[in-house]
């Protein structure tokens, strides 16, 4: 295929027979080794156990372990990072972010079970304990009860290029119980609420292979909402690489997985700071071969973060993202928004909820990149 003169590269998600058996992953049930460490030190890469949640006093945390800190996943030997963000109900922002040397961190390939440091989290699906050591004022002990299955699409992995030659995955638990404590402003608070866990890796930059993506879960009374709905860097044909499911509440289960037949209907909006178009309402309608059918929307009310990366991006890191044509601005949004959720031969549900989502935006405008 050709664009403009140029080759267009496959970007698929890795969900055939082949697949499964070419990783050794089961196709009917996500095992607990999925959780462990997926990189090799010896290889380029990044890898992350990411923890957030929100709390019923109104505090919002988010905590992430790496084997590798961003600026070293090219180099061939492990630097142990954390970092942790804490805002407090009246709005007061607290902020850590550490690495370690090689031999300070372990990390285990039969199960989450990650160490840097002092700090460390360790779970199988079902319960994962968080600990952050509060060095320098910041920090958490947690405790986790997954509230539904973990989601994987597929193998969870997308490939991209011809050979597969790249890769970047999702693996999560969208829904958890949350008990523990938080460190911050000079003292411990006890906290419980709802959290959300991911496991990403991938053996190259996010900004190489995305235009755009839309990641976020909904809490609704019926069901739990998960979308991280990805679109491919122009050189991948802004391929659509969707992963999106539904969860039932009462069980916990996956009621309904995309195949990845789907349609998207947006309403643009100038984003304040920037002007760019960013989507206020998107309209999914995912529509699988069996005849379930889940339509999906989400409203933005308040704009919650916004970050150019060019322009916070040094000289040298600029002329690289000028090399490749990438703008990057960001958005964090707090939306309201619901799902109607038909199962092949069923009743039509329909479920309400609030929702805090991501846009991350990384290419130039382009009337084809789906946005």
């Amino acid at each position: 295929m050709e664009t403009n003169n140029a080759k267009v590269l496959r970007a698929r998600l890795m969900d055939q027979p082949e697949d499964f058996k070419k990783l050794g992953i089961n196709p009917e049930k996500v095992e607990k080794w999925e959780d462990g460490r997926r990189t090799k030190t010896e290889e380029v890469g990044s890898e992350i156990w990411y923890f957030d949640g929100t709390m019923e006093d109104g505090t919002k945390y988010m905590v992430g372990f790496r084997p590798k800190s961003p600026e070293g996943m090219a180099k061939f030997e492990d630097s142990p990072h954390v970092n942790i963000y804490i805002k407090s109900p009246e709005g007061k922002e607290f902020r850590d972010d550490i690495c370690y040397g090689a031999a300070e961190g372990s990390f285990s390939r039969e199960q989450c079970d990650s160490k840097c440091g002092p700090h460390w989290c360790k779970g199988d699906f079902k319960q994962y304990d968080i600990h952050f050591e509060p060095v320098h004022g910041v920090g958490l002990d947690l405790h986790y009860d997954a509230l539904t299955d973990p989601f994987r699409q597929g193998t969870s992995l997308l490939a991209f290029g011809d050979n597969d030659e790249f890769y970047h995955t999702d693996l999560a638990v969208p829904k958890n119980q949350v008990s523990g404590r938080l460190f911050y402003d000079g003292a411990w608070h006890e906290v419980k609420g709802v959290g959300y866990h991911d496991h990403q890796w991938m053996n190259t930059m996010h900004f190489a292979l995305y235009h755009h993506w839309l990641w976020g879960r909904m809490y609704t009374d019926l069901y739990t909402v998960y979308i991280y709905d990805f679109v491919a860097a122009r050189q991948y044909g802004y391929k659509q690489l969707p992963m999106f499911g539904l969860m039932d509440n009462k069980t916990g289960k996956v009621v309904f997985m995309t195949d990845g037949h789907f349609e998207l209907n947006t309403i643009l909006e100038p984003e304040v700071h920037k002007g760019r178009e960013f989507p206020k309402t998107s309209h999914y309608v995912f529509t699988n071969k069996d005849g379930s059918r889940v339509e999906f929307d989400v409203t933005w009310e308040d704009q919650l973060e916004f970050w150019d990366m060019y322009e916070l991006a040094g000289e040298n890191m600029r002329k690289r993202y000028d090399a490749i044509g990438m703008r990057m601005q960001y958005c964090r949004y707090y939306a309201k928004g619901g799902v109607r959720f038909t199962p092949a031969g069923g009743e039509t549900k329909e479920a309400h909820g609030d929702m805090i989502y991501e846009y991350a935006y990384m290419g130039q405008p382009d009337p084809a990149g789906h946005v």
